[in-house]
């Protein structure tokens, strides 16, 4: 699994656009091109592509993930009733100004730990990120605290240097902890089959853990939550809803496993998916001196030195070189560059015909670095997505966050944590790769993750070290 993305990628080198490969005992397609794709990528409700690869796996069945929440499910009508409230809670102004505001709070904490350790310490950026979208994305998701910085902090230390942690967060580690391994879970019972994971001894105990995993998420009382999106989904379309959806077919309310697997999926897909965007693009940043020194001059002229915070307005309407930044690094190294999905009717790709069931890829990692769409495709040109260049990204080349009927529901969420991060630490520090000359390591699983970045860490100054 952890070479598939490049099994992929070297099938295109030697195959083409449009190839033939076998998943088990299953044919499938990928394409490598948007024209081929069309079909595919379309985001009508009457696409023949609803249904998602991984939908049709009987491990994901046994799992319960394929009649609620949206990653695996199957039922349309679930699904869009899902789809729609999840939608309408994300893209409210007041969470998306939490996510800043909270995104922020959580980067000074990490300051004070940075400070501590010195600036001759070497940070495993990987570990770090991940620390700060955790507490970020629990405290918005659900209104609490999870010390999950604290903790990482303390596990860098001394025992008699760690600051003692309040009982509750023994709680939410067990949270995190099964949360971080949703995913993990996820996999296994994908790629297992189903006689191995009843009969085989040491892979059935495996599976049982596995799946108590996940029944315990599933099961956890979900009245002891409050905050923005949990008490947005509590409340959509009840008597408490002022903006209640009228349409007859949306109007009920979610049901409590709806809920609960609807915050499973944004955390776990959340926190890994922008973890690992954020190490690829600072990676990118400090590897590229001419795109660092511009990226910074951007953030000091837009954001005043005396600011405080950074606020949601200039968040939103500000910042374009560092947006362009954002989507250059997505572009060259995608976090989720792979679709699959299951045709559900008879169909006419690329001039072949196949049948109901078959299996189409899409990698828009090959998509994104085509040389039918790209000029100087390998090359990084942040300057290609600022609006006064003249060659124009083509529609549909560049899907960072997918394009079918199942695009992300979370990328304008992603989009702003991200943003905020790299503009606190890029106004704020002179950041340097501890290994320059060494590549970025990654794996694919499901998608592609960071398997490291060590960074030093040092203020540029003390008039930006005082407006923090």
């Amino acid at each position: 699994m952890s070479d598939s993305y490049r099994f992929f990628n070297k099938c295109y080198e030697q195959y083409g656009d449009i190839y033939e490969y076998y998943i088990g005992n299953r044919r499938a397609i990928m394409l490598n091109r948007v024209d081929m794709a069309e079909n595919i990528l379309t985001q009508s409700i009457k696409s023949k592509y609803f249904i998602r690869l991984v939908a049709a796996n009987q491990g994901w069945e046994e799992l319960g993930f394929t009649e609620r929440g949206l990653v695996g499910n199957k039922v349309m009508k679930n699904w869009l009733l899902n789809r729609r409230m999840l939608n309408f809670c994300l893209t409210s102004t007041k969470y998306i100004k939490e996510i800043v505001n909270v995104s922020q709070e959580r980067f000074s904490e990490a300051e004070e730990y940075w400070t501590e350790l010195g600036d001759s310490t070497p940070l495993e950026f990987t570990k770090w990120m991940h620390a700060i979208t955790v507490d970020t994305q629990i405290r918005t998701l659900t209104g609490q605290i999870t010390y999950a910085l604290s903790s990482y902090r303390n596990s860098l230390l001394a025992a008699h240097r760690q600051q003692p942690l309040p009982e509750s967060s023994l709680h939410y580690s067990k949270l995190i902890n099964h949360l971080c391994t949703i995913s993990r879970v996820g996999q296994f019972f994908y790629l297992m089959p189903w006689y191995f994971r009843h009969y085989v001894p040491g892979i059935r105990g495996t599976a049982e853990r596995m799946k108590g995993e996940a029944r315990w998420l599933q099961e956890e009382e979900g009245e002891e939550l409050r905050a923005d999106l949990l008490s947005l989904m509590l409340t959509i379309n009840t008597q408490k809803d002022l903006n209640r959806v009228k349409t007859s077919e949306f109007e009920r309310p979610l049901d409590e496993e709806e809920i609960v697997q609807l915050l499973i999926e944004a955390f776990s897909g959340g926190v890994d998916s922008i973890t690992n965007a954020l190490c690829f693009t600072i990676y990118d940043i400090c590897k590229r001196p001419a795109v660092k020194s511009r990226l910074i001059a951007e953030i000091d002229a837009t954001l005043p030195s005396d600011a405080d915070i950074l606020s949601y307005d200039a968040l939103t309407t500000s910042f374009p070189y560092t947006s362009a930044v954002m989507k250059e690094s997505s572009r060259l190294l995608t976090v989720a560059p792979i679709i699959a999905q299951i045709a559900s009717e008879d169909d006419e790709v690329a001039g072949y015909k196949w049948r109901a069931g078959m299996t189409v890829g899409v990698n828009h990692g090959i998509i994104h670095r085509h040389k039918a769409y790209w000029k100087d495709p390998e090359a990084f040109k942040p300057e290609r997505f600022l609006d006064e260049c003249e060659d124009k990204v083509k529609p549909k080349t560049f899907l960072p966050f997918g394009g079918t009927l199942r695009i992300c529901p979370g990328r304008f969420m992603a989009d702003r944590l991200i943003k905020t991060f790299l503009i606190m630490l890029f106004r704020k520090y002179e950041v340097e790769l501890c290994e320059p000359d060494k590549e970025i390591e990654y794996h694919y699983a499901m998608s592609n993750k960071c398997k490291g970045l060590k960074v030093y860490l040092k203020a540029r100054n003390k008039e930006h070290t005082a407006a923090a």
